[in-house]
């Protein structure tokens, strides 16, 4: 792969800027090991073909993984979504695809110039710190040729969008229109009509509330009421009281010794020279190199200093690799390792990776960790396991107790160190006293009769819980006398809100009539309000957005706007100002408002484009969708 550049530098800094870029970008979602590959096992359904491209259904089930992962689909949702991401990367292979019948190409140089522009703090005085690219391709599971692949494809995506792009006509009237749409400014003055202020102009009569509460009885009622009492006990509490004895620990570790036996370790550290993407030429000068390193080291040469200077891997710890344990390294490097002597020096060893030079620091023969070595991590484990079984005996204990005692409540609490709640009267989705809201026990209740006890529940904080119940309320229709206070206070303000629309309308007529703005917000008892300057996209001072007045710019100064409810209120304005943009500045913004027009106009047709390309391709049979095996893939995710 390396072939394609002039340099190993120029290669890292491709496959760098491709992995970072693509992560940044939303657009491009596939870095997921394996995703771009046309293989798959034989038992790999495949989903979609777009030309000689396979889609297979453990690449779409690796990216329900990440889109999962994410927190960004619940999994009960995950037989729904599937379809819909198969969908999304149809349509982006299909215009990967597309990109390349049209000739779009995204080249080496291409991708190298937008990495370092892009990323200049990847380098460090001017040259990319190639740990961080060994350290990101390790973590994502990628491979080089994977990352140029899915670097390229996004290349080509963003070619293909601007040439969709090149293809929309932006005429100047359009343009000129965008300018003074943007710059032009417009100011009001305006008569705000709170309904609050015509209050005290209301008069509710008991026969207005009698003939209201007649006609809207069944929406009076008083709720049905529980008494009850609720135990609760703390997990804190029972954990503080909490002894774990040494012979508990010993018990815990004599049953579990294989947890604890250590297998054979070894501390090493070493040089590396990577041959990962290099011809057989420079392998052979890479080989050559280690030679002489190795020459050098058993001359004398400190080992550490050698490998801050030559060493491609761990540079900065002089090679120190720290502790590892057989098969977590290469076969070769392993076996390498282990059959060293501390502070003897391996001789060229040939991994995947490069040449190493190994020596070893320490060796620890397998072992069984005594006692006293883990009996601090024993004592959290069993004080959390103690504690777990313990607060779920105490739990169905007490909840037992209070079965067969419903008229014990504070006994049983006492009991078990339980604290006890005392709930005199309350209807659902009332607080709790100390435990606020409690759908736990409010779920509960409906089918309970006096001295009938929930379940034990679980609550918020480490907390089991059980109620009892004491008395039973129903519910009942609410007389006028309970209910008259609520329904004087909802006429008034409903007819203190048509008051306020009334005065309004009045308002606009006289204004349209001619008569100054002041002189009819005086007449009413307010005041009236003179705006900023403001544009389509502004938000006026006192009333929020400017659309609310969008008429402020298409229509003259001196018109009347409104009545508009805004925020509650009735607003009556007249257009004092109208400020036109500024033509001389038009040169200047000409060119971004092209831009943005023909971006906004290729937002708009995108949609339509794209669908016209996946019929084309559908129609000439370069992209086939499989339905049954995507049923298939769908099935997997369905709940149980």
């Amino acid at each position: 792969m390396f072939d394609l550049f002039r340099s190993r530098e120029k290669a890292v800094r491709y496959l760098l800027g491709a992995l970072l870029t693509i992560v940044a970008l939303s657009m491009i979602t596939y870095l997921i090991p394996g995703f771009g590959s046309n293989t798959g096992l034989p038992t790999d359904p495949v989903l979609a073909q777009i030309g000689d491209r396979k889609i297979t259904m453990s690449e779409a089930q690796r990216e329900v993984q990440r889109m999962t992962s994410g927190g960004r689909i619940p999994p009960e949702l995950l037989e729904t979504y599937f379809p819909t991401i198969v969908d999304q990367i149809v349509n982006r292979e299909a215009g990967v695809y597309t990109a390349k019948r049209m000739g779009l190409t995204a080249s080496d140089d291409e991708a190298k110039a937008r990495f370092e522009a892009e990323f200049p703090q990847f380098y460090k005085d001017g040259v990319l710190q190639e740990d961080q690219l060994d350290a990101v391709l390790k973590q994502q599971g990628l491979t080089p040729q994977a990352v140029l692949d899915d670097f390229r494809d996004q290349i080509l995506l963003r070619k293909l969008q601007e040439a969709l792009l090149e293809g929309v006509v932006v005429g100047p009237k359009e343009v000129e229109q965008a300018f003074n749409e943007k710059y032009e400014r417009a100011k009001v003055q305006y008569i705000a009509f709170p309904p609050a202020k015509f209050r005290d102009q209301v008069k509710i009569s008991d026969e207005d509330i009698q003939k209201w509460y007649d006609s809207h009885k069944a929406s009076y009622t008083k709720p049905e009421k529980f008494g009850y009492q609720v135990l609760v006990l703390d997990q804190a509490k029972v954990e503080a009281a909490l002894v774990v004895t040494e012979a508990q620990l010993r018990a815990a570790y004599d049953s579990s010794l294989d947890n604890f036996r250590m297998p054979e370790r070894a501390h090493a550290r070493h040089i590396l020279l990577k041959t990962e993407g290099k011809s057989d030429a420079e392998k052979k000068g890479l080989k050559a190199k280690a030679d002489e390193l190795l020459k050098q080291i058993k001359g004398g040469a400190d080992f550490a200093e050698l490998a801050k200077k030559n060493s491609q891997d761990a540079a900065d710890s002089g090679g120190d690799l720290g502790w590892f344990v057989r098969n977590q390294m290469t076969p070769e490097f392993d076996k390498a390792a282990f059959d060293l002597k501390p502070n003897e020096v391996s001789g060229v060893i040939t991994s995947p990776f490069g040449y190493h030079i190994i020596q070893l620091l320490e060796k620890e023969p397998a072992k069984l960790k005594k006692f006293d070595e883990v009996k601090a991590e024993l004592e959290t484990e069993v004080r959390a396991q103690s504690i777990t079984d313990k607060m779920q005996t105490a739990g169905d204990q007490m909840h037992d107790a209070l079965v067969k005692t419903p008229t014990a409540a504070a006994d049983v609490a006492k009991k078990f160190g339980a604290d006890v709640i005392t709930v005199p009267s309350a209807s659902q989705g009332e607080a709790i006293p100390t435990l606020g809201v409690t759908p736990e026990i409010d779920q509960s209740l409906p089918g309970m009769k006096p001295g009938d006890v929930t379940p034990l529940l679980v609550l918020p904080a480490n907390r089991l819980a059980v109620a009892v119940l004491n008395t039973r309320t129903p519910g009942r229709p609410s007389e006028l006398s309970e209910v008259q206070a609520q329904i004087r206070d909802g006429l008034a303000n409903t007819k203190a809100n048509d008051l306020a629309v009334a005065k309004a309308k009045e308002a606009a007529e006289r204004l349209k009539k001619g008569e100054d703005i002041n002189v009819v917000a005086k007449s009413m008892g307010l005041d009236v309000t003179t705006s900023s300057n403001f544009g389509r996209a502004d938000s006026i001072d006192g009333l929020g957005p400017a659309t609310y007045l969008f008429d402020a710019f298409t229509k003259p100064v001196g018109t009347i706007l409104g009545p508009v409810e805004i925020t509650q209120r009735q607003i009556v304005a007249r257009v004092t100002e109208k400020t036109p943009a500024d033509p001389a500045a038009l040169p200047i913004e000409r060119e971004a408002l092209t831009r943005e027009l023909k971006q906004r106009k290729a937002g708009e047709r995108s949609g339509f484009l794209m669908d016209s390309i996946m019929a084309k391709l559908v129609d000439e049979g370069k992209v086939k969708v499989f339905p049954k095996e995507i049923q298939q893939a769908m099935a997997t995710y369905r709940q149980k």
